[in-house]
């Protein structure tokens, strides 16, 4: 009966190599455990300064790309209406190409929104340009656009204004 023959040496071995054991196991899953709360942690703690940036460098986007500063920067009589649509358009989606990889860190809603604001702008201007004869006075253009903007809530980046600054005042 061998089996049942074991020395007391032989029993403290076994139990010291389970207590080892245990402790391995124990530590490995401290570990573990310290991961899955580091990964869980807010990426705004970690990225805050990012998305703030992304956020100022959007809002200057939208800003930029409005209807009534459009027209303030390229305002002139020596264009064709056609050349000042076309000025415009290039001017937004330039300003936005540029901007694009800023959507990585903000809320997607807002940079949905952000993407509605250029194509909305980009609708507008080619359907009021669409009015007038393409070889006209580039002035007439920039005038109905001023009256367009001149209605309440005719123009989208207000709206996205306020939701960019919503969203910054929830990571401050």
């Amino acid at each position: 009966m061998l089996l049942f023959e074991v020395g007391t040496i032989e029993i403290q071995g076994i139990a010291i190599v389970l207590i080892f054991g245990l402790l391995f196991y124990l530590l490995t899953e401290l570990r573990s455990v310290r991961r899955e709360i580091a990964q869980k942690q807010p990426v705004k703690a970690v990225n805050g300064p990012l998305m703030l940036q992304a956020y100022e460098r959007l809002a200057l986007l939208t800003d930029r790309i409005s209807l009534k500063n459009l027209i303030t920067r390229m305002h002139t009589n020596i264009l064709t209406v056609a050349e000042l649509q076309a000025g415009l358009i290039e001017t937004i989606r330039n300003e936005f190409e540029h901007n694009t990889t800023q959507q990585i860190y903000i809320n997607t809603e807002v940079w949905k929104a952000i993407t509605n604001l250029k194509e909305q702008n980009i609708f507008i201007i080619n359907h009021l340009a669409s009015t007038l004869a393409p070889q006209a006075n580039a002035i007439e253009l920039s005038k109905i656009i001023m009256e367009y903007c001149s209605n309440d809530n005719a123009e989208l980046s207000q709206l996205v204004l306020d939701a960019i600054q919503f969203e910054v005042k929830k990571l401050l």
